[in-house]
């Protein structure tokens, strides 16, 4: 039931904020925690290098309410129209050619959309003015709210998140790049115990580690796994080889029998 109705929820979530921030001239808490508030750009002359944020007036009620119906509205139509063309298959070639122009339509307004919030994100990072299209379109800017306040969150908490943010980051991009099997491997020359671990090894799978419950045999170097890790790793990589040997595994054969299997199959 929630996932039926998410888009209305967080329309209603949004309407909220809008409601007990923008509406009433106050800022959001994040938007407080960086001293920041909204400024009508368009009643600040220009004034050559003033200091931002220490004059000019807040939005017009003109402005919040086009802001809700941008944030709120444009959001909440966006998504029930892609779920919608999604659930009706706008996008099939079985489809009307009205439905496949409409769904071809619906694209090249998504990307023209991101290229056009792309735009705005790099002349934002060179300005420093108006975050997305929305607060362009609108002339509202974020600008200091106080000229002297003191931070609510320190360098070392901020500097501390950032280091844990990019590391965990590192971490989600490199770790389903690792092979367990290939690192030990590598690993496998300088390691002191071959000998004595060379017959617990020949019998234990050597993916999981564990002793195979099913046991089956890679062909043609004949090294056991379990079938269960075997079959995963030669229907995720077609070219798999062999973790001990580093041979192709070419078929599967059960460890008690004579019947042969594609690892393709």
């Amino acid at each position: 039931m929630l996932f039926q109705y998410e888009a209305e929820l967080d329309a209603f979530l949004e309407f909220l904020i809008w409601r007990f921030s923008i509406w009433v001239d106050k800022p959001t808490p994040g938007i407080a925690l960086m001293n920041l508030r909204y400024r009508d750009e368009r009643a600040v002359e220009p004034r050559g290098k003033v200091r931002t944020g220490l004059e000019g007036p807040g939005l017009t009620v003109a402005q919040k309410i086009w802001y809700c119906v941008a944030t709120v509205g444009g959001q909440y139509m966006w998504a029930r129209l892609q779920s919608f063309s999604a659930f009706r298959r706008w996008g099939d070639s079985e489809q009307r050619p009205l439905a496949r122009r409409a769904w071809m339509l619906i694209q090249r307004i998504e990307g023209l959309y991101k290229a056009a919030s792309f735009g705005n994100l790099l002349i934002f990072l060179y300005t420093g003015r108006f975050r997305n299209l929305i607060e362009r379109a609108l002339k509202a800017r974020l600008v200091y709210g106080s000229p002297n306040m003191n931070r609510a969150v320190s360098f070392e908490y901020m500097n501390r998140q950032l280091v844990w943010n990019e590391f965990s980051e590192m971490l989600l991009l490199l770790l389903p790049l690792l092979n367990s099997s290939s690192i030990r491997n590598l690993l496998s020359p300088f390691s002191k115990d071959k000998a004595s671990s060379s017959a617990e090894d020949d019998t234990a799978c050597p993916i999981c580690l564990a002793s195979p419950t099913i046991p089956f045999l890679a062909l043609p170097c004949q090294h056991r796994y379990c079938y269960y890790c075997l079959r995963t790793r030669c229907a995720a990589t077609p070219s798999f080889r062999c973790s001990r040997c580093s041979e192709p595994v070419t078929a599967m054969q059960r460890h008690s029998g004579v019947n042969n299997l594609d690892p393709k199959q």
